[in-house]
């Protein structure tokens, strides 16, 4: 079987998606890292049929949750001039997954802090020693 031709136009819209997708990640963070590179243009397109949970409402301000990605069908070979774009895109994933996980490592640690604060009885004073 013949492998389908390089589309530009068909790869097009599903990079846009994948950074869109990143660039609301980054947004959820605080924005791109200092010195990041940018990504990509403005998004062309929705999502990937099937990259989000179109059964889940969206949460104000939230993307809606994300399910495992799978390219849509027909793509054909990433065409050559947009290979250095996609390397970028997965360059930037990888870093975003590490800070999205340090972040997370961080707000365990917050969590675990609050929890260890006893709560107050009601009508009670509540202190809180924060120097010692």
């Amino acid at each position: 079987m013949a492998e389908a031709a390089a589309r530009p136009d068909a790869w097009e819209p599903v990079l846009s998606a994948l950074e869109a997708d990143l660039a609301a990640s980054e947004r959820l963070l605080g924005g791109p890292p200092v010195g990041g590179p940018p990504v990509g243009g403005p998004p062309v397109g929705g999502p990937p049929a099937g990259g989000h949970d179109a059964g889940r409402p969206a949460r104000a301000g939230l993307p809606p949750a994300v399910v495992r990605w799978a390219p849509p069908p027909g793509l054909g070979p990433l065409p050559e001039p947009l290979a250095a774009r996609a390397r970028a895109l997965e360059a930037a994933q990888r870093d975003l997954a590490a800070r999205l996980a340090a972040a997370r490592s961080n707000a365990a640690g917050h969590l675990a802090a609050l929890r260890a604060v006893p709560s107050a009885r009601q009508g009670a004073p509540v202190y809180l020693d924060v120097t010692g």
